[in-house]
């Protein structure tokens, strides 16, 4: 029982773009002992003086480490410095702020080659965890292929930043649309159907699908079949129909979908009835590169408006002084 209770006690070691994604990220482990290697510092040293916004959050990282470490002598910040109580901490802080100068441990600690920032932060992580047998100590970084290496290296617990999301599981999220197995039409039998200008809508029963959402998607094994669901009630649910065809034709300011998933995205992004959207995937899946796209795309639309009025009032002022100038020829 002792062992077990000695290691619930955990070191997290942070990597650099921890730190760059949150600045006060340290105050977040407010009951464990968080370790800033040699080597971050040095990082965010070089990341400060550049002309980016990540500049920024480097030097914001690095004055609030200064707040905490600047009364500690040497000696104090390599045992480790009370980490100062956090607002949002439900306990009281009882974990130190640790300054580990990496450069001194050799590379066969871990086996990398320490030519590297990044191999320097894991066999730091690797040094501490053979120093500290009793305690769990944890890599924290946003690296997919850094925490990939530290466990090749034989670091036993390596995590991504989680501590800012807002929902603690992701899973919880729906996914904004729902595939129904089969035909959908064949499990529906007969249906109300209107006709509102080019759009069609259905109205089929409400048990006909599960725990709908508005503004949700209905897609089917047809490879044909896409609906929106627009309302719904105790009795029945409103679909727009949509299909399949119809979401991949979407273009806009030349951006078009790969499937049906980017098509979803589009047909909400379009909708001027739509007021939020939220893209979620992994990476890779297009979320990104179509709201950029979009935000250019209305950046660019919105800096022509101003341009165009800017001139439309100059020219407005320029007639109206000329006709009030009054011309006297002799």
């Amino acid at each position: 029982m002792e062992k077990a209770s000695n290691l619930d006690s955990k070191m997290y070691v942070l990597d650099t773009n921890v730190l760059l994604h949150e600045p006060l990220a340290y105050l977040s482990f407010q009951e464990h002992d968080v370790v800033i290697p040699m080597t971050v510092l040095e990082e965010l040293d070089h990341i400060k003086d550049r002309k980016h916004d990540v500049s920024r959050d480097a030097r914001v990282a690095i004055r609030g480490l200064d707040e905490v470490l600047k009364d500690a002598s040497p000696e104090q910040m390599l045992q480790g410095v009370a980490l100062p109580s956090n607002k949002k901490a439900k306990t009281e802080s009882r974990g130190r702020l640790i300054i580990v100068n990496d450069h001194l441990f050799a590379d066969s600690i871990s086996g990398l080659p320490g030519n590297e920032n990044d191999h320097r932060i894991i066999n730091c992580a690797v040094h501490l965890q053979k120093q500290h047998s009793d305690s769990k100590v944890v890599l924290v970084t946003k690296d997919i292929n850094m925490r990939l290496k530290a466990k090749g290296a034989g670091l036993k617990f390596v995590e991504d930043y989680r501590t800012d999301q807002l929902i603690d599981d992701i899973a919880l999220l729906t996914s904004g649309y729902k595939k129904i197995d089969g035909d959908f039409w064949q499990q529906v039998g007969e249906c109300e159907t209107e006709q509102q200008g080019r759009d069609t809508y259905h109205h089929v029963a409400k048990n006909t699908i599960s725990d709908v959402f508005c503004n949700e998607y209905i897609l089917d094994d047809s490879d044909h079949f896409a609906a929106r669901v627009t309302s719904y009630d105790d009795k029945q649910i409103t679909l727009k129909d949509i299909s399949v065809e119809r979401l991949m034709s979407h273009t806009a300011w030349g951006v078009k979908p790969k499937n049906v998933y980017q098509g979803m995205a589009l047909d909400a992004l379009l909708d001027p009835s739509i007021e939020l959207v939220i893209l979620t995937g992994p990476a890779g899946c297009g979320k990104t590169g179509i709201t950029a796209s979009f935000f250019s795309i209305f950046v660019q639309t919105y800096l022509q408006t101003l341009f165009l009025l800017k001139k439309l009032s100059i020219y407005n002022r320029l007639r109206s002084n000329l006709s009030n100038m009054s011309l006297s020829v002799t």
